[in-house]
């Protein structure tokens, strides 16, 4: 599956997610697609910069949504080992473990 099916596949998915998800916050909630969106970009910079050992400006291209609609700012902390990506105040984190690549903070 080429990136760019599953960013069309998460968008349609994330689509009915953004129209049911509560605006309480709920540790099982659903998503809602800007949750998604920050999401898919922060694991996929984080495993670009971390998994695949690319460059920081590299990855900050490789972590964007494809089709330029929108553009989120990537943050890359080396030190931390971490990837947040944020859009209109909201952010979302994926970090690199040894053992298991790159992995999602659970939403809030």
């Amino acid at each position: 599956m080429t990136r760019r099916s599953l960013v069309l596949v998460v968008a349609l998915l994330g689509a009915p997610a953004l129209l049911l998800s509560s605006d309480s916050v709920r540790a099982d909630r659903t998503a809602n697609l800007f949750e998604l969106a920050t999401g898919f970009s922060a694991k996929e910079a984080c495993s670009c910069a971390f998994v695949a050992g690319q460059t920081d400006e590299y990855c900050q291209v490789f972590g964007q949504i494809p089709g330029g609609a929108v553009t989120l700012d990537i943050v890359i902390d080396r030190d931390a080992q971490t990837v947040t990506s944020t859009i209109g105040g909201l952010s979302r984190t994926a970090r690199a473990a040894a053992s298991a690549g790159c992995t999602l903070d659970p939403l809030p």
